[in-house]
């Protein structure tokens, strides 16, 4: 019998992250060995072997094509947009891969799967300056979330786990996590070029919005399924039989039924992990982010 769960968003703190541009900046795929001194007169990027992402700004009149092809996804140039990246720990898949390369419109996330693993993770922002004579700078903030997670089943897989890219399949209803009080590492964070500066745009890692510090729970003890662990999910029980009930309680039942993750790779709370950016834009026409495997980044 397979235990049910399902992921259930709490308040958690928004990490901000906000990239600025200035001047032209021309791509570097150079794969030699850069020290960390290197890195700081050069592109930024670390060396080593690397998965590409391109996010595209587009007015509203682009016509966005939904077939996945490439690296490369599609936000608007102006406003809000949102991007999720899939990770399937028991999943063959050995190269990123857009899904879904179109968030242009409401409720119409952009979609990339990344491999099974933990990345150090580089963003920086390419294309045309902001405008020179009134010193407007072309921007973008991300606001990370955890969107869905899900497990599967220890004792009795579910056939065909490896394949899934979300938690709406039919199979996979009974599954989930529940995360409760989160926190992702990176409170803000910021990256300012004004459009009159002059210089290379160096990347700037930004692997600390992947690090989130809460409780992931069967959802059994949302006993009220509104989507939430809270007091109401304890009906006045004084847990820790101290004579009170109060938020002592409500510490006790998730620490006893939950599982705590102390600043950890978001990807490592479920078998499956679907974790997402607001994207707010301000007229940024290209971002460029790298993934490098932590295993194979070179420093030195």
């Amino acid at each position: 019998m397979v235990n049910k769960k399902h992921v259930l968003l709490s308040s958690f703190l928004l990490a901000a992250f906000v990239l600025i541009i200035a001047g032209l900046y021309s791509m570097d795929f150079t794969n030699a060995e850069k020290s960390e001194a290197v890195q700081s007169w050069s592109n930024g990027f670390p060396s080593g072997p690397h998965f590409n992402l391109n996010i595209h700004g587009k007015s509203d009149a682009f016509a966005c094509n939904p077939s996945s092809d490439g690296s490369s996804i599609f936000v608007k140039e102006y406003g809000y947009s949102e991007i999720q990246y899939i990770m399937n720990r028991k999943s063959s898949l050995s190269e990123l891969s857009v899904i879904d390369p179109c968030a242009m419109g409401e409720s119409d996330p952009a979609k990339i799967q990344l491999p099974s693993g933990k990345y150090q993770v580089y963003a920086r922002v390419l294309g045309k300056p902001g405008n020179q004579k009134t010193g407007e700078e072309r921007s973008v903030v991300f606001y990370p979330k955890i969107v869905d997670a899900c497990n599967d089943n220890e004792t009795a897989p579910i056939d065909g786990f490896d394949s899934f890219i979300d938690c709406s399949a039919e199979s996979l209803m009974e599954l989930g996590v529940v995360t409760a009080n989160g926190a992702f590492t990176l409170d803000e964070a910021k990256l300012t070029r004004i459009a009159p500066v002059r210089g290379k745009n160096q990347a700037q890692p930004i692997t600390d919005m992947f690090y989130w510090t809460g409780y992931a729970c069967d959802d059994l003890y949302d006993t009220n399924n509104d989507g939430e662990i809270t007091m109401d999910d304890l009906a006045g029980i004084d847990f820790n039989n101290d004579g009170a009930f109060n938020t002592e309680d409500l510490n006790y039942y998730l620490e006893f039924n939950c599982q705590y993750f102390d600043n950890a790779w978001v990807f490592d709370i479920a078998d499956l992990v679907v974790y997402g950016w607001d994207y707010y834009n301000q007229g940024t026409k290209i971002v460029q982010v790298r993934f490098y495997p932590e295993s194979t980044t070179v420093y030195s």
